[in-house]
């Protein structure tokens, strides 16, 4: 296998710079929901296909949209599988994030699904992807994708060196949940038990050995800072749908206690007129 160059990328460009960067996360499948996440200044995006109701005919719709702007693409296939990898960078994703990489096996897997030769075994048939960046798609594909393995588990745990040394991978992704559950504790995001941040060091760490990029999925925003102060370099906060929960939450919750203050006011006002 041919050294694999990801220098194109637009998140490796920042993340040689040392910038920290805001990944936005969709579950909603729909193309104007996209596009307004698109809009509001996260360095990249993710479409979830692994967990939620996403299908891959919404997945080209979202893709569609979010090209409505600069941000890159990333879409979280469902599994270690080469027909939703290739058919989902054909639709134009500049980005795959695959689950539950738990060995070097499952890591060149990966790099192979994604790259054409002679790097990996990629068809060629691009469909939609030549329309965003022109008829020599095929020469810079390998060279502008970014390949990003999930660590969950505690068997991708015992292979980190392996998984994380793969030529190809360009970054890894740490799932919260399953890695929580994996170590027997609860499934959990912003888990700050000592043993679960020990974990997260080591593994931070050793990506940085490798030369490599790690991110997280989270959903607080302090967490979020505090795991760019420990060394990761892209970081998850959340989701459209909760995001649209939680605003949505708060200004009914507001409004519930703001009417009723009014009501009453308006109850000693009428009473003090008699």
């Amino acid at each position: 296998m041919s050294k694999k160059y990801t220098n194109n990328h637009p998140l490796i460009k920042l993340w040689k710079k040392n910038q920290s960067t805001i990944n936005g996360w969709l579950t909603i499948p729909d193309g104007f929901s996209a596009e307004i996440m698109a809009h509001q200044g996260f360095h990249s995006i993710t479409i979830d296909m692994q967990h939620g109701v996403i299908d891959y005919q919404k997945t080209v719709e979202m893709i569609r949209a979010i090209n409505t702007t600069s941000t890159p693409t990333i879409v979280r296939v469902p599994w270690l599988d080469p027909a939703s990898i290739m058919k989902t960078l054909d639709a134009g994703a500049t980005g795959i994030i695959c689950p539950m990489i738990n060995n070097k096996e499952q890591a060149q897997k990966l790099v192979e699904y994604a790259s054409y030769a002679p790097m990996g075994t990629r068809s060629f048939g691009p469909t939609r992807a030549p329309f965003l960046y022109g008829d020599n798609y095929q020469p810079i594909a390998n060279s502008s994708l970014l390949v990003i393995a999930m660590i969950e588990t505690k068997e991708a745990l015992e292979n980190l060196d392996d998984i994380i040394g793969t030529e190809g991978i360009d970054a890894i992704f740490i799932g919260p949940s399953d890695l929580s559950l994996s170590l027997g504790y609860p499934a959990q995001f912003n888990n700050e038990d000592p043993y679960i941040m020990e974990t997260i060091e080591h593994i931070v760490k050793t990506t940085k050995k490798h030369g490599k990029y790690i991110g997280l999925y989270n959903t607080d925003l302090d967490y979020a800072l505090k795991m760019v102060k420990l060394g990761f370099d892209y970081v998850t906060v959340s989701n459209d749908s909760s995001y649209i929960a939680q605003t949505a939450y708060e200004i009914t919750s507001k409004f519930k206690n703001k009417i009723s203050g009014i009501k009453d006011s308006k109850k000693k006002s009428k009473d003090s007129s008699y």
